[in-house]
């Protein structure tokens, strides 16, 4: 009998906290990326989300083309973001083909702490900020 290759995660989920300067927030983004770079194309990340309860839905909806003139290269990428949200959380990231991993975040006004993660997760997730560009 031959072991099932455990999946290889597609995408990056980082979680961290950036000052607009346009509407003068503090806010908390939620940047998922690929981990496969494109040459062709920049691509979106749809991202579907909702906050009930003490958990965060993501879910990861698919791919779509950019309307820019000028070929891209890198990750595709999709973000969401917050302002109100503090406390333990548990975040559920969700793909299109139903399958779900979660895990537990610690959300402070300053910081962004991962207190659980599981083994083999869909997602690599990190509070490591990252550039928006």
């Amino acid at each position: 009998m031959t072991k099932k290759k455990k999946p290889e995660p597609e995408y990056r989920l980082n979680i961290f906290y950036y000052y607009d300067k346009q509407t003068e927030e503090k806010k908390l983004v939620f940047l998922v990326r690929t981990i496969q770079e494109f040459v062709s194309f920049n691509y979106e990340i749809l991202l579907d989300d909702k906050v009930e309860d003490r958990t965060i839905h993501i879910k990861i909806a698919g791919l779509n083309t950019l309307s820019s003139l000028m070929p891209g290269t890198g990750p595709a990428r999709g973000k969401k973001e917050y302002t109100m949200l503090e406390g333990t959380y548990v975040l559920a990231v969700r793909k299109l083909d139903g399958t779900r991993t979660d895990f537990r975040l610690e959300i402070t006004p300053d910081r962004v702490r991962i207190l659980d993660m599981p083994k083999n997760p869909l997602v690599l997730v990190s509070a490591e900020p990252v550039m928006l560009s």
